[in-house]
């Protein structure tokens, strides 16, 4: 194989970037290793109660992270459901009043049916007539309006059953748990602090699946496919863990100016993310590593 010299550029932040060679299918390079890094928010503003963890601590998916007080919303959960009966009992009254209108517009129908069959055979006067109209009329109208009744009572019931909804998330999101495992590396309120909506609590890093990023040329992309290893080994220890290439960018783009020649700066380059899995912990956030980009059967 040629020999091939080329530059692989790092991640942004780049601890430092150089020439590195690239023969016999393998492509070196320094870079910087990082977790995913998710600052978790609360959803719940209020008083914060208890603050369960501390910063540099083992966390698991779902374990408690704070508790915010939650009396006030305990108050319009009550409130919401006083209505909601009362909704009940106004359900019940007017359900007796729409059969009660329905059973008279029924009488009023037959009434009127019979009053004009009578009136075109001259057996009923014209007031009489008139009457039972006014009547067909009146009865037709406390229908329609107990109906409408029906149909108001049902949209307050469906907004209050909302209401009921959104208060219930709310008071459980006032219980702050993890959403992945993970090192608290940052916190930010301590209890007893009032923390408002959507700020964060704290910061958890998954140390367990750590990824850097790296920039190689046209002429090495051929050489390289999503899933290909990646040997990772740290500085001032022999010890290495074994990567995956998870992805490559599609899109060309020029060298991060962090680059130290104005030759390479100009150089277009492609993106490449390399996963590695840190089960025993051995890769640290913002460690600097070596990356050996190296073909399948040559691990």
């Amino acid at each position: 194989m040629l020999r091939l010299q080329t530059c692989l550029i790092l991640l942004l932040p780049v601890l430092y970037l150089g020439c590195n060679k690239a023969e016999n299918g393998h492509f070196r390079a320094s870079g910087i290793v990082e977790g995913t890094a998710i600052r978790v928010a609360a959803q719940t503003p209020g008083l914060i109660l208890h603050v369960a963890i501390d910063e540099g601590q083992q966390i698991k998916k779902g374990q408690l992270i704070a508790q915010i007080d939650t009396v006030r919303i305990g108050y319009q959960l009550e409130q919401i459901q006083a209505g909601i009966e009362e909704i009940a009992v106004q359900r019940q009254i007017i359900l007796n009043t729409l059969t009660k209108a329905q059973s008279d517009f029924a009488n009023v129908e037959k009434r009127y049916a019979r009053i004009l069959k009578l009136y075109h055979q001259n057996s009923a006067p014209q007031q009489k007539l008139d009457d039972v109209e006014a009547a067909q009329a009146a009865a037709t109208a406390q229908l329609q309006n107990v109906r409408q009744s029906v149909n108001v009572l049902k949209s307050k019931e469906k907004g209050l059953l909302a209401q009921r909804k959104l208060v219930r998330k709310q008071l459980n999101d006032a219980t702050v748990t993890a959403p992945i495992s993970g090192t608290i590396t940052t916190k930010f309120f301590e209890s007893g602090e009032t923390v408002p909506p959507g700020v964060p609590l704290v910061e958890i890093i998954d140390l367990a699946h750590m990824w850097t990023k790296i920039y190689v040329s046209e002429k090495l992309l051929s050489q390289l496919q999503p899933g290909n290893p990646a040997e990772v080994s740290i500085d001032g220890t022999e010890k290495t863990l074994t990567g995956r290439i998870a992805w490559i960018s599609p899109k060309a783009e020029f060298t991060p100016k962090n680059i130290l020649t104005d030759e390479s700066r100009t150089s277009l380059v492609y993106a490449v993310k390399i996963t590695v899995e840190n089960p025993n912990g051995l890769l640290k956030h913002g460690m600097p590593i070596v990356v050996n980009l190296v073909e399948e059967n040559k691990l």
